[in-house]
């Protein structure tokens, strides 16, 4: 009887815990953030459901190797969760043109980039891996979630493009501004090197302003006053 009570209590015990196991498991398999998470030995022990979805990788097909790699790059090299494992961060560089250590996470690393052919597509992703210990500190695991921002890099990158060819056209217009020295009689004007030139010559280097040639009514009358006198009986 006193047998029965203790497989009772043991049972009750268990029971939560187990169910909470469970429960965890379950929360990280349908999360919407993918993840994939490998042990000490590079191996794959999670992979779950919006992984797939991202990767085009079946759980069953990766779990327990250390082919986490293929998803991303086409000749093998270490994810970012394997550099976590190793400690090797000196090598992020070689891997990875934005990285650096995560800023809600101590002892995690955040890496991202263009992958050119991840699910099927180019993808901007990010990639944030933290470390598993255990009750003793001893590191079990690491965890690495994954986040494409494709359409939102997408974007930022053409709002980029347009902020530089707006600056470009705004670099070639010219003004003048200032105090400009030309001569009372003949109009000329003297530019910064001393020299005199005709005000179209000085306006059109110094300006987008071009000139066409032509006569005023008065100007008409003082050259061509014949023509001019003719024009008003006219």
């Amino acid at each position: 009887m006193e047998h029965q009570d203790t497989d009772t209590i043991e049972r009750s015990i268990l029971s939560p815990s187990e169910e909470q196991i469970e429960i965890y498991e379950s929360m990280i398999r349908h999360c919407a953030v993918a993840i994939f998470a490998i042990d000490t030995s590079h191996r794959i022990i999670h992979w779950n459901k919006a992984c797939e979805e991202l990767t085009g990788l079946k759980a069953e097909e990766v779990l327990g190797t250390q082919n986490h790699w293929k998803a991303f790059y086409e000749n093998q090299r270490p994810c970012l969760s394997d550099i976590l494992i190793d400690g090797k961060e000196e090598i992020l560089q070689e891997h990875y043109g934005v990285y650096g250590s995560s800023i809600l996470m101590p002892y995690s690393l955040h890496a991202e980039g263009w992958y050119p052919q991840v699910g099927g597509r180019e993808r901007y992703l990010i990639f944030d891996a933290s470390p598993v210990f255990g009750r003793d500190n001893k590191l079990l695991a690491a965890i690495e979630t994954l986040q494409d921002i494709s359409e939102l890099k997408r974007i930022e990158e053409e709002r980029k493009r347009l902020n530089i060819k707006l600056q470009d056209a705004l670099d070639k217009i010219k003004t003048l501004s200032g105090l400009i020295p030309i001569c009372a009689g003949c109009k000329k004007i003297r530019d910064d090197k001393g020299y005199w030139n005709h005000l179209e010559e000085y306006l059109e280097k110094h300006s987008d302003a071009s000139f066409s040639h032509g006569l005023c009514p008065d100007c008409f009358k003082r050259f061509f006053p014949d023509t001019a006198e003719q024009k008003e009986e006219a």
